[in-house]
């Protein structure tokens, strides 16, 4: 019995060495780990330039552009924004923060050349519904008809208000008998505009994020914590997806609206993501973690987070005007560190 005693408490040593020897090691490990933010592209006198991050405050700005809800002030929004695209300067950089809604208009511009709510207007006056025919009053509320009311005319003639307003036309006659093929060329001319936007934006060295709440992101379905609770001391399994391995985003992604005890995990390396970077805005951290390859970003919150101590990266949010984006740039693109 006494052999058995000393045997158990001669194991509980080892094991208490073994796991202390652990952490000491993790420790040093940590101390001794290189950055994984190398180099930085920088531009001096015109010229790309690597310089080595060296310990110290980063700040790096991103900034948010509010998409309108209403068509014509979408509009505006598609000219400013491609007025930036056509004047940003090579050496300036910009990380953006869109709304999923204009993300996914431009992906619809993509394809089709116009916006969901400006297809409307290709329709043929004749083969509007009752329903079709109460959109276009409401877009052309400003055209003052007072003839061909009733008619197809009438809609073709506000169909045409509404084009001619887009591109910025003044020279709209209400009592005109305007044609479908003079709606053809306005059509043809606003689908040029917004193709341009597209592939200036396609082009540009600019860097962006949607913007995407947690529900929607497909993660909230993610919930059973006996199943997806994950400790990086603690092998749970030898297959990756039994981990706490969240599902994978396919694009670059800022969320909001993450619980705060997901938060609390990811801040503790407690879960793991198939997605890097993510930046996500909350009220406890900011500053930055990994998990393997995993690259946490937090944004917006109270208290400092940061895996390297003497590296203090911040991704900071900057609402701004489209146009005011001229006068501004950030020195960082939120990939120079955080790939």
């Amino acid at each position: 019995m006494r052999k058995l005693i000393i045997l158990m408490l001669l194991g509980c040593s080892m094991t208490s060495f073994a796991l202390f020897d652990k952490i000491k090691k993790e420790i040093k490990w940590r101390e001794e780990e290189q950055p994984r933010f190398n180099q930085v592209k920088v531009m001096i006198n015109g010229e790309e330039k690597m310089r080595k991050v060296i310990p110290g405050r980063y700040e790096i700005k991103l900034f948010e552009i509010t998409y309108p809800t209403d068509l014509f002030g979408k509009n505006r929004f598609y000219n400013e924004f491609n007025t930036f695209l056509k004047n940003v300067k090579k050496d300036k950089k910009y990380s953006l923060l869109l709304e999923n809604r204009f993300y996914q208009e431009m992906q619809d511009i993509k394809i089709d050349q116009l916006s969901e709510e400006e297809k409307i207007l290709e329709l043929p006056a004749s083969s509007l519904n009752d329903y079709y025919r109460q959109q276009i009053a409401a877009m052309s509320g400003g055209a003052n008809l007072t003839e061909y009311i009733g008619t197809d005319q009438e809609f073709l003639n506000r169909q045409i208000f509404v084009l001619y307003e887009l591109l910025n036309k003044s020279d709209f006659n209400p009592r005109n008998v305007y044609s479908e093929l003079d709606k053809e060329f306005l059509i043809e001319e606003l689908k040029n505009h917004r193709k341009e936007v597209v592939e200036n934006f396609e082009k540009s060295n600019v860097e962006f994020f949607i913007k995407e709440t947690y529900e929607n992101s497909g993660l909230s379905k993610f919930t059973d914590d006996s199943v997806y609770k994950f400790d990086k001391d603690i092998v749970l399994s030898d297959k990756l997806e039994d981990q706490a391995v969240l599902p994978e985003l396919q694009r670059n992604i800022y969320l909001t609206g993450f619980p705060d005890n997901i938060i609390e995990e990811l801040a503790k390396n407690q879960l793991k993501l198939k997605r890097t970077p993510l930046l996500l805005e909350n009220s406890e951290y900011h500053g930055y973690t990994y998990n393997e390859n995993n690259t946490i970003v937090f944004i917006g919150g109270e208290n400092p987070k940061y895996y390297y101590n003497d590296y203090k990266i911040n991704v900071v949010r900057k609402p701004v005007a489209v146009l005011d984006l001229l006068k501004t740039s950030s020195n960082y693109y939120v990939s120079d560190f955080f790939r």
